[in-house]
């Protein structure tokens, strides 16, 4: 069941807890068997409040996801790195992005060959041309959540 978990909350006192996490906010509530009058019933409040909080929240596009940027992001760019290795010891900028089948594209860009700023600066040229090519539907995979998201 998408968001939702059976707990044990104490020796005789179980509950239902709903947990989902929407633009980097938590969403979490817990429902009692006891408080709501039976196990059956803290289910269904429980699949209630879920349906009804993902239907009012808007879920992320993919294109939104691919901007964010993350905390070990240390080029300032999101999905823009610098790597070095044996064969590049100047190294070389990269950008990357995962395409909507699931795979991974990646363009580099050594430095030996266009110099620290111009690479870095193709690279993130880059990275823009890879994220036109990615569709604007949001950022959802559990069929769930598909169905109850706002558009």
């Amino acid at each position: 069941m998408y968001a939702i978990q059976r707990y044990r909350a104490a020796i005789k006192a179980w509950c239902w807890r709903v947990n989902f996490r929407r633009q980097g906010k938590f969403y979490s509530k817990t429902f009692y068997d006891l408080t709501c009058g039976g196990s059956k019933e803290a289910k269904a409040a429980a699949i209630a409040w879920r349906d009804e909080q993902l239907a009012a929240i808007k879920a992320l596009t993919l294109i939104e996801f691919h901007q964010q940027k993350r905390s070990n992001n240390l080029s300032g760019v999101p999905g823009v790195h610098f790597h070095k290795t044996p064969a590049q010891p100047l190294g070389f900028w990269q950008a990357n992005i995962k395409t909507n089948d699931g795979k991974r594209v990646a363009k580099s860009f050594s430095v030996r060959k266009y110099g620290e700023r111009e690479a870095f600066r193709l690279a993130v040229a880059a990275r823009s041309e890879l994220l036109a090519k990615v569709e604007n539907r949001p950022y959802l995979y559990h069929a769930v959540a598909k169905r109850l998201s706002k558009q």
